[in-house]
Parts: C-alpha cells; sequence; structure tokens
C-alpha cells in the first residue's frame, strides 16, 4: 500500500501546486505504493475530478477539473524547469 505521511514533503509540495489544502486516503490499487515500498520514493497520487464522483458507475470529471488539472500540470512542468 501507499503509506506518504500527510506531512511529508511531496505533499506539501502538491498542495502548493493545487492550491488544496487537505488529503485524503483512499482503499483504491496504484502502482503509487511500489514507488514507495520498493523505491523509497515519496509518492502522492492526484489527479482531476472528486473521489465522490469516481471508480463508481457514471463516473465523471468536469470541464472545470479538467482545467484545474491542466493548470496543476502548467506549475508542475514550471517547478521542474526552473530546477524547483
Amino acid at each position: 500500500g501507499l503509506g506518504t505521511p500527510s506531512d511529508a514533503g511531496v505533499v506539501n509540495f502538491v498542495k502548493a501546486l493545487t492550491g488544496a489544502n487537505g488529503t485524503i486516503k483512499v482503499a483504491f490499487g496504484t502502482e503509487g505504493g511500489l514507488f514507495d515500498a520498493r523505491l523509497a520514493i515519496p509518492t502522492v497520487i492526484c489527479g482531476p475530478g472528486s473521489m465522490a464522483q469516481g471508480h463508481k458507475p457514471d463516473e465523471f470529471v468536469t470541464v472545470e477539473q479538467m482545467e484545474r488539472c491542466e493548470a496543476m500540470l502548467a506549475a508542475l512542468v514550471a517547478k521542474c524547469e526552473a530546477g524547483f
């Protein structure tokens, strides 16, 4: 499983990119746990949408959620280009 502490640096980095202050933990599968457990890479899983809408019948992502995701990815690219 994925067990990145909510106060880890990578969590704070992603919060700064997204403008979100909270975190949630869900019981869904992801390769993130492998990066964390086998390679000791602190890992955060994030993306557009809400878990209240996802991984169930009729799941969806709104255009606004996709636009916010695009802005987050652009901010991530800018940070990477600047060397963090």
